[in-house]
């Protein structure tokens, strides 16, 4: 099946490509790495002028009004360059969190700053010993007056340091889902600066006490965790894409070395073995961007289904990442763990993404689960159903 892109699609796949190749190679990522905060404000100022940072917000609001496949386009453009700066954090779930759910008076505060690039949010949702991005958060929110007080922690909050406000997900009394808008500086916060696997800025959260008018709860308790689910899935659709780009970026590196490379008078690439590897990660980076247009594709068309969408694309992704990234060392040799190459950053953000938000093995049961709980295996064309 051959997908064709829209005119916006053409247009942000075209404007990011010809950005990211001028203006963020190599030497540009490390100065964002070694950033204040790991955000090169040059970089993210060109994002808001670019208008990416109103990717998934709506025309009506100043954005782009974005959907899943615009989104990945962006983000595997961005996992091809290894960009740092915490935008799928802070735009794709904050921003777009934030627009779903919170009052006109915060959107009309907040809104025109994020996407202008003056503000930044991000999502605290993760917490340490709960691989289960769905479960119900372990960080509670008790009334007390006519105010909340949060207690809990929260693990490596990607984009946290230099934040200009948090969203924090906890449970309430009831066992709804709160989402409470919370400034970085409000007594009881305490942010830990952590670097994640691919050396990007995250920050360990600690809420002790934290008082927060009832002002700061964003939406509806009860329908909530429906409409955080959902960001969460297209989060996790879009960091697929991201993914996929990387594994890309690793072939087209593999490549170009194995044909540079001289063994026994000839390049390596001209070795059988070595071209029935290149050609299984290309199968592999195929199958993934496959993946990824499904889950996107779906999502958009029906968006109560994109954790199942989720799911299948981070299963999918998730194995062909390990094989693409450990193919790619590989063949490198030594020189597939030098940072002198790219390939090694390469791999080390796949192996980050194999255990982002869960086990790759924890997303296939869950969408094994899924295909067995609604019937849906009978329409597989590689599982027949028997004749009884």
């Amino acid at each position: 099946m051959l997908l064709a892109n829209t005119d916006l699609q053409d247009m942000i796949e075209s404007s990011v490509l010809d950005f990211l190749n001028h203006e963020y190679d190599f030497i540009a990522r490390g100065n964002s790495l070694s950033a204040p905060h790991g955000i090169n404000p040059q970089i993210w100022q060109s994002f808001a002028e670019m208008g990416w940072l109103g990717l998934p917000v709506a025309e009506e609001d100043g954005g782009i009004g974005g959907g899943p496949v615009e989104a990945g386009l962006l983000m595997r453009a961005f996992g091809r360059h290894l960009v740092v700066e915490p935008y799928l954090a802070s735009v794709l779930r904050a921003t777009r969190l934030l627009q779903l759910t919170a009052r006109q008076d915060l959107l009309a505060d907040w809104l025109p700053a994020l996407v202008a690039g003056e503000k930044r949010l991000v999502l605290a949702h993760e917490e340490a010993f709960e691989s289960d991005v769905w479960a119900r958060r372990a960080t509670r929110a008790t009334r007390d007056g006519s105010d909340y007080l949060l207690e809990g922690s929260k693990s490596l909050v990607a984009g946290a340091p230099g934040a200009d406000g948090l969203i924090v997900s906890a449970t309430l009394e009831d066992g709804s889902c709160g989402l409470f808008l919370v400034e970085p500086g409000t007594a009881g916060v305490t942010l830990t600066p952590q670097r994640t696997l691919d050396s990007a800025h995250a920050a360990d959260l600690e809420l002790s006490r934290v008082r927060v008018p009832a002002a700061a709860l964003l939406g509806d308790p009860t329908g909530n965790q429906a409409i955080l689910d959902q960001v969460l899935a297209e989060a996790i659709i879009a960091g697929c894409w991201e993914a996929s780009g990387a594994m890309q970026a690793a072939l087209e590196q593999t490549a170009a070395y194995t044909s540079e490379r001289q063994q026994f008078g000839k390049p390596l690439s001209s070795f059988q073995v070595v071209q029935h590897r290149l050609a299984e990660m290309a199968v592999a980076c195929e199958d993934s961007l496959s993946a990824c247009q499904l889950a996107a594709l779906r999502t958009e068309a029906d968006p109560s289904c994109a954790p199942q969408m989720a799911a299948l694309a981070r299963s999918k992704v998730g194995r062909c990442a390990r094989d693409v990234s450990q193919a790619a060392v590989q063949l490198h040799g030594a020189m597939g763990v030098s940072e002198e190459l790219i390939v090694a950053s390469l791999f080390r953000k796949l192996l980050g993404f194999h255990q982002q938000h869960g086990t790759t093995a924890a997303f296939t049961a869950a969408y094994g689960q899924h295909m067995l709980d609604t019937g849906n295996w009978r329409n597989s064309r590689v599982l027949p159903v028997q004749d009884q």
